[in-house]
C-alpha cells in the first residue's frame, strides 16, 4: 500500500505588502474610490482596507531630499571645478584622458549607487539621480574637450547636438529623469543655435523655439498613447510634456513682442526639416492621443502657427507711441491668443495634476500682461487696467472649465448608470 502524496507546502502569506508612495491628493481620491467600490458591492470591506493599506503618504520635496540633492551636486561640481582650474598645466591628450575619467568614473558610481539602492534600499533617489545629472554634464565636458584636442572649432551648434544625443540615449538607458531634463534642454538648445547661426532674425529664433516646443511636446504625448499608458512611460513622458509647453510659451511670448527689426526672415534647412519633423509628430500625437492629449498637442500647434503669424507682422515704426491701426490690432491679437493659450496651459495642468505646468503658465501669463501693459497699452489702458481686463477673463475661463469639466462627470456617470 503506498502511502498518500505529500501536500505541496503552503509558501507563508507575506505579513507586510510591500507599500507604494502616494501623494495627499492621489491619495484622497483613492480613498473616494474605493469607498464608492464599496458601496457598490464590487468590493468587500476586508479588500478595500488592503488597497488602502497597499498606499502610504509621500511628499515629493523634503528638507532631507533637497539638502541630500544639494549635497551630491555641490561634491560633483566641486570635482569638475577642481580639474578644470588646472587643464592649462596639461596637454590637449592628458585633458581629454582626464575627462573621459571623470565621465566614467561619475558613470561608474552612478550604477554602483543604482544598484546598493535596489538592494539595501539605502541611497536617496536625489543622490543617484545628481550623479546621473553630472554624468551625463560630464559627456559633454568630453565632447568639448575631444574637439578642442582635435582643433577643432568649440563654437559650433554640431557638438551640442552629440552631447543632446548621448545625455538623452544615456537618459534612457539608466531610466534617469535628470538625465532627459539634460537632455531635453540641449536638444533645444541646439536646434535654436543651429537655426540662429545661419538666420539670426528675431522671426527665426520665436519659430525655432516653438518649432522645438511642438516637438517636446508630441514626444511627450506620444510617450503614453491611448491604450498603452504604463506608469513608465507616463513617467519620461512629464518632461517632454511641461519643458515643450515652456518653450512654447516662451517662442510666443518673443513673437508677440513689439519688436521692428531690420532684415528680412530667409528660412533655414534646418528650420524648415524641424517644421516638417513637428508636423509630422504632432500629426500622429493627434491620432493616437486621447482627448486631454489632443488638447494639448493642439495647444502647441496653434502657439506656433500664431507665433510665426506674429513674427512676420512687425511693427513698422520706431516709435512704439505713434502706432497704426494694424499695429494696434497686432498687439491686441497677440494678448487674446497669448492669453488663450497660457490659460490653456493652466487648465491643462489642472487636468494633468501637474501644478509646474499652471504655475509655469501663470508666471509667463502675468510676465507678458505686464510687459505689454508697459510697452504698448499704457496709451489706452493703464497696467491696473489691463490686469482686471485679464483677470475678468481668466474667471470666466476657469468658470467655463469647471462647468465643462462637470459636465464630463455627470456624462460618465450616466453612462457608467
Amino acid at each position: 500500500m503506498t502511502a498518500p502524496p505529500a501536500a505541496a507546502p503552503i509558501a507563508p502569506a507575506d505579513p507586510e505588502p510591500k507599500r507604494h508612495p502616494a501623494t495627499s491628493a492621489q491619495l484622497s481620491w483613492l480613498e473616494r474610490e474605493v469607498e464608492a467600490w464599496r458601496s457598490e458591492g464590487l468590493v468587500d470591506a476586508d479588500t478595500a482596507v488592503a488597497i488602502r493599506d497597499r498606499y502610504v503618504v509621500h511628499r515629493r520635496v523634503t528638507l532631507a531630499r533637497i539638502v541630500l540633492t544639494l549635497g551630491a551636486a555641490f561634491v560633483g561640481l566641486g570635482l569638475i571645478w577642481l580639474v578644470a582650474a588646472n587643464l592649462d598645466r596639461m596637454s590637449p591628450l592628458l585633458r581629454f584622458l582626464l575627462m573621459v575619467l571623470v565621465w566614467v568614473g561619475l558613470v561608474t558610481a552612478s550604477e554602483l549607487l543604482a544598484r546598493r539602492r535596489e538592494h539595501t534600499g539605502t541611497i536617496p533617489a536625489p543622490v543617484l539621480g545628481v550623479v546621473r545629472m553630472l554624468a551625463a554634464a560630464a559627456y559633454g565636458a568630453v565632447v568639448f574637450q575631444a574637439a578642442q584636442s582635435l582643433q577643432v572649432s568649440t563654437y559650433d551648434p554640431i557638438l551640442v547636438g552629440v552631447w543632446a544625443a548621448g545625455a538623452l540615449l544615456y537618459a534612457y538607458a539608466v531610466r534617469s529623469l535628470g538625465s532627459l531634463v539634460v537632455g531635453i534642454v540641449l536638444a533645444a538648445y541646439w536646434f535654436g543655435w543651429a537655426v540662429l547661426d545661419v538666420d539670426e532674425t528675431m522671426v527665426a529664433g520665436a519659430t525655432a523655439i516653438g518649432v522645438a516646443g511642438l516637438v517636446a511636446v508630441a514626444v511627450g504625448v506620444l510617450h503614453a498613447p491611448q491604450g498603452q499608458a504604463t506608469a513608465e512611460r507616463i513617467l519620461f513622458g512629464i518632461p517632454w510634456r511641461e519643458l515643450g509647453a515652456g518653450l512654447v510659451l516662451l517662442g510666443l511670448f518673443l513673437a508677440a513682442l513689439p519688436f521692428n527689426e531690420g532684415g528680412d526672415a530667409t528660412g533655414t534647412l534646418v528650420l524648415w526639416v524641424g517644421l516638417g519633423v513637428a508636423v509630422a509628430l504632432a500629426a500622429l500625437a493627434l491620432v493616437r492621443g486621447d482627448r486631454v492629449d489632443r488638447l494639448e498637442t493642439g495647444l502647441a500647434a496653434v502657439a506656433l502657427a500664431v507665433g510665426a503669424g506674429l513674427s512676420l507682422w512687425r511693427f513698422s515704426g520706431t516709435e512704439l507711441d505713434d502706432l497704426t491701426a494694424g499695429e494696434w490690432a497686432r498687439a491686441f491679437v497677440a494678448v487674446v491668443v497669448y492669453l488663450a493659450v497660457a490659460s490653456g496651459y493652466a487648465v491643462l495642468g489642472g487636468m494633468r495634476d501637474s501644478a509646474r505646468l499652471t504655475w509655469a503658465a501663470t508666471a509667463a501669463l502675468v510676465l507678458f500682461t505686464t510687459i505689454q501693459a508697459t510697452a504698448v497699452f499704457a496709451e489706452i489702458l493703464s497696467g491696473a487696467a489691463l490686469f482686471l481686463l485679464v483677470g475678468v477673463v481668466l474667471i470666466g475661463t476657469g468658470l467655463l472649465a469647471d462647468r465643462g469639466r462637470r459636465r464630463l462627470v455627470r456624462e460618465g456617470k450616466e453612462a457608467a448608470s
